[in-house]
């Protein structure tokens, strides 16, 4: 069977410009053929992904994070990432993915490409801290400290000082600390995990997020861009809008 037809109209659906006469050919002709078909779907994760990093507040750098860090993740999670799925993040396809983020009228000033979608950047060392992740729903996003690289957070991951939390669309995460004491962080929020010494402080950039602290607990403070709230009680949350 020819697929290249099939193949060129997968990049027209990524476009933008494939008509609908020519989306329900292509969708009948996925439907009979194994190799089309899951490129067809790998296209639609793709379309699924981007669509996700630019529903939260985020800017154009950190949603690259975002679709770099889903891809990746999406990639290790099928077979470790195969050869065809690899082969099909990068290149020429990879290229006409950063046209869907164009097409959306983001004016995002970045190209996605093989060399970015393979670079990552390694962070200095920071110090893990005894806090795991207790909760986690949807697809919450990492960066460590010194990196610029967004990674997947998984129910496993260690937690290190400076790391920053940033939950997508549909998303939340529950961090346990030592002495049980936890913070619940909601959709589309970012949170940076400041201090954890004896005192703990993190610094909530935007949405909201809710502590239930055990009774007695050491110091405990979040801080926004507009002021800083102190742990009096065992419970209370902060929005920031």
């Amino acid at each position: 069977m020819n697929c290249e037809k099939f193949k060129n109209l997968i990049e027209e659906y990524l476009n933008g410009t494939v008509s609908d006469g020519q989306l329900a050919e292509l969708k009948t002709h996925a439907d009979g053929c194994p190799s089309c078909r899951a490129e067809f779907n790998r296209c639609v994760l793709m379309e699924d992904v981007v669509r996700q990093a630019f529903s939260s507040r985020t800017s154009a750098e950190q949603a690259k994070g975002l679709v770099l860090a889903r891809l990746s993740a999406e990639a290790n999670r099928r077979q470790h990432g195969s050869r065809y799925f690899a082969g099909w993040l990068s290149g020429k396809r990879t290229a006409i993915a950063a046209s869907i983020l164009l097409a959306a009228g983001l004016s995002l000033g970045f190209a996605i490409g093989r060399a970015s979608i393979f670079k990552r950047t390694v962070a200095p060392i920071t110090a893990q801290v005894p806090i795991r992740v207790a909760g986690l729903e949807g697809t919450v996003l990492v960066r460590h400290k010194g990196s610029d690289v967004w990674q997947v957070l998984e129910a496993d991951s260690n937690i290190y000082l400076g790391d920053t939390f940033n939950s997508t669309v549909n998303s939340d995460f529950v961090l346990e600390m030592k002495d049980k004491s936890k913070i619940e962080v909601n959709q589309n929020s970012k949170l940076v995990l400041k201090l954890y010494n004896g005192e703990t402080q993190f610094f909530l950039e935007y949405g909201r997020c809710t502590a239930a602290l055990k009774s007695p607990h050491p110091p405990f403070f979040i801080s926004t861009p507009h002021g800083r709230v102190e742990a009096l009680g065992t419970e209370f949350t902060v929005t920031v809008e």
